[in-house]
């Protein structure tokens, strides 16, 4: 069993040590059900040593219970605890540099990369200029699908605005990204967020002919009757553009669904 507490003592969670293969998944864990932030943010300590992600969690079990060369289950007694200490850190003051560091390889799709950054650990959402293009931004516009689940694991603002009011979906349905499309779909973005000319992702992917996208967000409930500034639905910019045959099918099967 292992027992988790804050550095103030307070108790965290109690999770059975089988459940777990190492430090990153016990992270991972805390995070999604039990309120503690992305595991970039939390550190955890063994009897005054720092454990890294890729450590097992029952290397650090064997070691506590004097066993180094056996096997858990033969080191372990089954009713045993183990207790570890979580530090919740801040986001770091980064330098100006650091953030055009996250932003070229968010934009490149050096997961590595991106993944130190964020281990400082780094805002997700750290912008280098008044444009506030977000790096999740640019991983979605250039199709980086692992740098987008990275940045979305880190706590990365999903529907966040630019300059001009376009969101990471926007960007991805613009550039024809699909899988970027499907995993923002699936983290919960909001689908008919518009632009400043009242631009939704469903009007950039159907004017640009991407049918496969035009049907993720219509499945996802992507609203077709909205109009841009122009008074244009997505069907009707769409047929203005003389865009792909599917596309202008899908809109007009959805729209005249009873």
């Amino acid at each position: 069993m292992l027992r988790i507490t804050l550095l103030s003592g307070k108790d965290v969670a109690s999770l059975p040590l089988e459940e777990l293969s190492d430090v990153k998944a016990l992270k991972q864990r805390l995070y999604e059900q039990h309120g503690l932030p992305p595991r970039f943010r939390q550190r955890f300590l063994h009897e005054e040593n720092t454990l890294e992600d890729a450590v097992t969690l029952a290397s650090v079990m064997e070691s506590q219970a004097g066993h180094g060369d056996a096997t858990l289950s033969e080191a372990v007694n089954p009713d045993a605890v183990m207790d570890l200490r979580v530090l919740i850190l801040e986001f770091s003051d980064v330098s100006h540099g650091q953030r055009i560091q996250l932003t070229d390889a968010a934009r490149a799709g050096i997961v590595d990369e991106v993944e130190s950054l964020l281990q400082l650990p780094m805002d997700p959402d750290a912008v280098l200029n008044e444009d506030l293009h977000t790096p999740l931004m640019h991983a979605s516009g250039n199709g980086h699908v692992d740098v987008v689940r990275l940045l979305l694991e880190a706590g990365a603002q999903k529907d966040a605005l630019d300059c001009d009011g376009t969101t990471a979906l926007i960007w991805a349905a613009h550039d024809g990204r699909d899988a970027v499309v499907q995993v923002l779909l699936e983290s919960g973005v909001q689908t008919d967020i518009s632009d400043c000319i009242g631009w939704t992702a469903l009007m950039c992917a159907a004017t640009n002919s991407f049918p496969e996208i035009v049907r993720l967000l219509l499945a996802a409930g992507a609203r077709r009757d909205l109009c841009s500034e122009t008074g244009q639905t997505a069907l009707m910019l769409a047929a203005d553009e003389d865009a792909d045959a599917e596309v202008l099918r899908l809109l007009q099967t959805v729209a005249e669904d009873p």
